[in-house]
């Protein structure tokens, strides 16, 4: 038998689209469930522990793997890490806006103009205020007018940036010698001590881990507890595994405990995907929504994750011998490619950002066997600066079903397929070429570049457009066809910009979120 349960909105995911849509509408009053696949995450020694979090039996691993073909005659398993609060809770913290000229578009080749057919249905001016009102419940810190692309704002930041690390200053003065502009990341965490529940203790375990004492400013600690003091309720560890529709319209979730094995129903007047840009086109293509709307066959294509890598220079003395927090400076001279209009490739390049070096067991893990143990030694001594160039939307990069083979709640297996263009490469390497300049003038060596290819970055399968032959989503984010499905992560957006998508979520989130609060 499965239980019965039922909601006005029913929201898939409690990532940076989930938490902050179920903010709004449980403030606004209205009845509010989020299913969550993750658990909460447990504040102690392990949230700072390498080995428990990445290694060995991680913690928070998920319960069903993702098999991505991004290399020629290889398939990589990807397994996520579930929490409540999606992927805030291991990320970063950085929380960057688009620029206004990121919604004209993405990058075309050899070309300074943008792709018009990517170009956003709404503008930065329709999103400002929603940025003003993210950046305040996740208490953002930054500096205004520090950033030399900075978008029009019309407030401050809720904090203020705090002071530089020695890590960071030597990458400031470095910039700055070289003529740069270096600019503090506007970061979510609470630095000041009032600004959240616990006081930043500036540690070097922020990005990829858990912080402990809830200063980093992720959903589960600012947002979420809002949402459910104003009425929400939270169902983690538990999964849909299917949407069911009836006359155009959605009606219900078929939902999974992962604790337990019991399957219920979940009907709703309105159902709201927030499951990632992975998690979201699985769910529904697993329920055969894209035999249902006019635009299915566009679901889960146009797959963007940008073009990521690290530089990383080796200094003659250990760079952070305090351990202290230095994920500070950026460097966004470039963005709009190189400003003298002579380096290849034109338009957009990106974005540098000064990141912390990973402990010494991740960087073994990583590594070729025959370096791992040099590897782990000279970590102490890196500097590291990480590149973000944005990466152009392609038909074949995608999402999809194997429905040959089903996971262990009866769905069809999530198979992802990805490759960048040439020139998401060069883009790429130009920043590489920027950052290995800025590393030599602080005083370390480059010796390596390493290419990301997980997908915490993952945005574009179900991007939003003015009609239903070009896009998944109506302006609204609502799916073709069907009035009252909406779909609220990171796979909304056409292009990608070339900054963390974190905040852009989570604005447009709360733009969309307004709207349904309105409804009847």
């Amino acid at each position: 038998m499965m239980k019965k349960k039922s909601c006005e909105f029913l929201i898939i995911g409690s990532g940076f689209g989930g938490a902050f849509a179920a903010h709004t509408l449980a403030q606004a009053g209205r009845d509010v469930c989020v299913v969550e696949r993750g658990k909460w995450v447990v504040r102690d020694e392990s949230c700072w522990d390498e080995v428990r979090l990445h290694l060995e039996n991680p913690l928070y691993r998920g319960h069903a793997p993702v098999l991505i073909n991004q290399k020629e005659g290889k398939l990589d398993e990807y397994w996520p890490d579930d929490t409540v609060g999606g992927m805030s809770t291991f990320y970063g913290a950085a929380a960057f806006r688009l620029r206004e000229e990121d919604f004209f578009g993405s990058p075309v080749d050899n070309e300074p103009e943008r792709d018009s057919s990517t170009r956003w249905p709404i503008s930065y001016d329709d999103l400002a205020p929603f940025y003003d009102e993210a950046e305040k419940l996740q208490f953002v810190a930054g500096t205004m007018g520090d950033d030399i692309t900075e978008p029009p704002r019309s407030k401050k930041f809720p904090q203020p940036a705090p002071l530089l690390s020695k890590p960071s200053q030597k990458i400031y003065d470095a910039a700055t010698k070289l003529g740069l502009h270096p600019f503090h990341i506007p970061m979510a965490i609470n630095f000041r001590g009032d600004c959240g529940k616990g006081k930043c203790v500036l540690c070097h375990t922020c990005d990829h881990y858990l912080c402990k004492v809830e200063a980093k400013n992720d959903l589960a600690v600012v947002v979420l507890p809002e949402a459910i003091s104003a009425g929400a309720k939270v169902l983690d560890d538990t999964r849909v595994v299917k949407i069911n529709l009836s006359r155009g319209k959605a009606v219900s979730a078929e939902t999974v405990d992962q604790r337990t094995g019991t399957r219920f129903e979940i009907k709703a007047k309105y159902i709201v995907l927030a499951c990632g840009a992975l998690g979201s086109p699985h769910l529904l293509l697993s329920s055969g929504i894209d035999r249902e709307t006019l635009s299915g066959e566009l679901i889960g294509r146009f797959l963007m994750r940008h073009a990521n890598g690290v530089v990383s220079g080796i200094a003659a003395k250990k760079t952070n011998p305090e351990n202290v927090f230095h994920k500070q400076i950026a460097i966004i001279d470039y963005y709009f490619g190189d400003p003298e209009k002579k380096k290849q490739p034109s338009g957009n390049w990106g974005l540098i950002q000064e990141i912390h070096t990973p402990g010494k067991g991740v960087m073994k893990a990583n590594v070729p066997f025959g370096l791992k143990n040099m590897a782990a030694f000279m970590s102490d001594f890196l500097l590291n600066l990480l590149c973000i160039a944005e990466d152009q939307p392609q038909y074949a990069n995608r999402v999809f079903i194997d429905i040959s083979s089903k996971d262990k709640f009866g769905m069809p297996a999530l198979r992802v397929y990805h490759r960048y263009t040439k020139r998401d490469i060069e883009a790429r390497n130009a920043l590489y070429s920027v950052a290995k300049k800025i590393l030599l003038a602080a005083g370390a060596l480059p010796v390596y570049c390493f290419h990301i290819d997980t997908f915490s970055h993952a945005i574009g399968t179900c991007r939003f457009g003015e009609n239903s032959s070009s896009s998944v989503l109506d302006p609204e984010c609502r799916v073709w066809g069907i009035k009252n499905l909406f779909v609220l992560d990171g796979s909304f957006m056409p292009s990608g910009g070339s900054v963390n998508p974190s905040l852009t979520i989570a604005a447009n989130a709360l733009r969309v979120a307004k709207i349904l609060a309105d409804m009847k």
